[in-house]
């Protein structure tokens, strides 16, 4: 099974996430469960991120290094653990992409066809959270490092993405 999360920055994905698996492997000790997170592994992604810019900027940059860094992803961890019978469950996957580059100005559909061909998850969680209780859990974590984190705005846009899809 391939379980997806996703939300905006705060919105308490990775809470949800630990609590889905505790109760998954309490059903069976016989059950093997993944819990992966995107960016998979492209480090330049992350240094993009935390650059004290705009968020529209560089999108087409982060859009091209998103999708790579998913189909790596998928062949690397996502689809062998899925031939493997395991329980996959990821902290953002193409919705993601959707839902932030297309607040960034990316055309939505072209975000879409892009990713047409990545496997379909069994599940997918879109935990909705308001932007201001969002913005108060990550200042209690201290987490506003990131261009996308640190804008109000720029996150409604997100939510309203991921309200759309």
């Amino acid at each position: 099974m391939f379980i997806v999360f996703e939300g905006i920055d705060g919105s308490g994905k990775s809470t949800q996430i630990f609590l889905l698996a505790k109760h998954l492997a309490s059903l069976d000790k016989h059950i093997h469960i993944l819990l992966t997170r995107e960016p998979y592994k492209n480090r330049e992604i992350r240094e993009i991120l935390k650059q004290n810019e705009s968020p529209e900027l560089r999108k087409e940059k982060l859009t091209e290094l998103f999708i790579q860094d998913r189909k790596e992803h998928i062949s690397d961890m996502i689809l062998p653990n899925l031939d493997k019978r395991v329980i996959v469950i990821s902290d953002r996957y193409k919705y993601s992409t959707i839902a932030y580059q297309g607040a960034q100005g990316q055309d939505i559909n072209n975000l879409i066809e892009a990713q047409k061909d990545f496997p379909i998850p069994d599940f997918v969680f879109i935990i909705d959270t308001d932007v201001k209780t969002a913005f108060e859990r990550m200042q209690k974590d201290s987490r506003t490092e990131q261009k996308f984190e640190k804008s109000y705005f720029f996150q409604d846009k997100v939510r309203k993405n991921y309200l759309k899809l």
